[in-house]
Parts: C-alpha cells; structure tokens; sequence
C-alpha cells in the first residue's frame, strides 16, 4: 500500500479500489492509518451483502438496525462496521430473486437475477450515517445491457465513497408499488481494512 500504490490513475476507469483506498488515506484515523503503511492492517477485497424480503413495502431499509450475521442473509451486524474497519465501495448491485418466497422459499435459498421492470422503476438511495453517499436515483442503472460482459445487476461507482467504522449503513429502496413475496439482494462492492 505504499508509494506505488499512489498513482496518477486515481479517479479514472483503470484505478483499482486498492489504489482509490490509498488515494483517501487522510480521511482514516492516523493510527490506522500507520498499520497500513506498517503492513499490520491489510487492505482487501470486500462485499458487504443482504438479501431483504420486500413484503408489502414500497419503502425498503435494505440493511436494519436489528440485522445478526446470517450466512445468506447479510454480513453485517447492526448495520454498521466494526471498530477499526473502514470501507470504500466502489459499486453496487442490485438483484431480484427469480421465484416468489414462502414458507418453502427464504431470502437465503433464493436464486437471483435481473431485476424486473418494477423493480427497475423505483428509486435506490445509499446513506451512511447523515450523509447521502449516493443521491436518490433511478434503479435502471442495475439493468445490465445484453450482450454485456458486466456483473449482472452491478453499477460501478465513479465516485467511490468511504464508509467509516460504527455507522449505520442505510440502502433505501423506494418502490412505484409493493412487489409482495419477492426479495432483493443489495451487495456493496469495495475494499476494506483487514489485520494482515
């Protein structure tokens, strides 16, 4: 993470997450900061994830204040980082599942896919703490073009943000109607500080 890891690629379609984490040094507390460059905290790839039932909501808090570390489910406790962990997202995707749920069917036996136009029409907002990291905006951007070699659902971040330890993480879904019985798989990619 050390000199080469500051390039004139920052900000730009090439620069990796790695390189926009060091580009952003200054923002993380100093102390981390030094295990970075001492090499006792690591920098990694990263997704934070949840897969959300939609109910009969038209409004969706994607992460919740009351969420537990569940394989399928979500990778976050709480909502938040833990002490020490810091997090630049550099896209985010956005999944449907392809089947309804039920009492057969949970959130984390689902299978997911491309969003349907509902789901296509709504809104997607990401807040972090008070800020607004990414302004309310049209959740077409998670249809993948065909013939795309991207990530099915995924919209890379121009501007990636960091998220700091020990704030609420907030993905709101705003819907034009309620999509009852189906879930959305929201994943945030990145890199995140690590003890190496």
């Amino acid at each position: 993470m050390a000199e080469a890891a500051r390039t004139s690629f920052v900000g730009t379609k090439i620069a990796s997450g790695i390189t926009e984490f060091a580009a952003r040094m200054s923002k993380i507390d100093k102390n981390l900061a030094d295990a970075i460059k001492s090499g006792s905290v690591q920098v990694v790839d990263y997704a934070l994830y949840c897969s959300r039932n939609l109910e009969k909501s038209t409004t969706i808090e994607a992460f919740q204040s009351s969420d537990d570390k569940k394989v399928g489910v979500t990778n976050l406790n709480k909502r938040q980082l833990e002490a020490n962990t810091y997090f630049l997202v550099t896209g985010i995707q956005v999944l449907e599942s392809t089947k309804a749920i039920s009492a057969d069917l949970s959130v984390d036996s689902a299978e997911y896919g491309v969003i349907s136009n509902l789901i296509a029409n709504g809104e997607f907002e990401l807040k972090v703490g008070d800020k607004v990291l990414v302004p309310r905006n049209s959740m077409e951007v998670f249809r993948t073009p065909k013939n795309s070699d991207k990530r099915e659902g995924f919209y890379e971040l121009n501007c990636p943000k960091i998220i700091s330890p020990l704030t609420d993480i907030v993905p709101w879904i705003y819907l034009p109607k309620s999509a009852e019985n189906k879930a959305l798989k929201i994943v945030l990619y990145g890199v995140k500080t690590n003890k190496a």
